[in-house]
């Protein structure tokens, strides 16, 4: 016999990231954000539910197509997330993002999260401009 039942868990999105935008030796545009995560996001005791990692990454990664091409619109096709360390709550986290290919309408990115200089993740993703429309 199954049984079922409902998972109690905050209904938190992930934070508002305030994103600051360089480039690199090679002029390509690189992204950090600077985040201090509460006990809202807890999942390990004392630590940072990787969830919330995931979507940061998704979020922090996702405005490299833009800031490359200056056209809105890009999709998330694959978002791969390694977790290295436990991640601490109430620690700044310093999430920074570079391009590391751009083929047509497909644009990969990777990124980093560190904690008191720690790496705690990185993140690769692949995200997919839209085809442009023909009349």
């Amino acid at each position: 016999m199954s049984e079922t039942g409902r998972l109690d868990a905050p209904n938190l999105l992930p934070p508002a990231l305030e994103v600051s935008y360089d480039a690199d030796d090679f002029g390509h545009p690189t992204v950090t954000a600077v985040v201090c995560l509460g006990e809202d996001y807890q999942g390990p005791p004392g630590c940072v539910h990787g969830g919330y990692l995931a979507a940061m990454f998704d979020n922090l990664l996702g405005v490299l197509p833009y800031r490359l091409t200056g056209q809105k619109g890009a999709f998330t096709g694959r978002l791969t997330v390694r977790y290295r360390a436990l991640t601490p709550l109430n620690a700044e986290l310093v999430l920074t993002g570079r391009l590391t290919n751009v083929r047509s309408r497909r644009v990969t990115a990777a990124g980093q999260c560190h904690a008191d200089g720690r790496l705690t993740a990185e993140a690769e993703a692949l995200f997919v401009r839209p085809a442009e429309e023909r009349s």
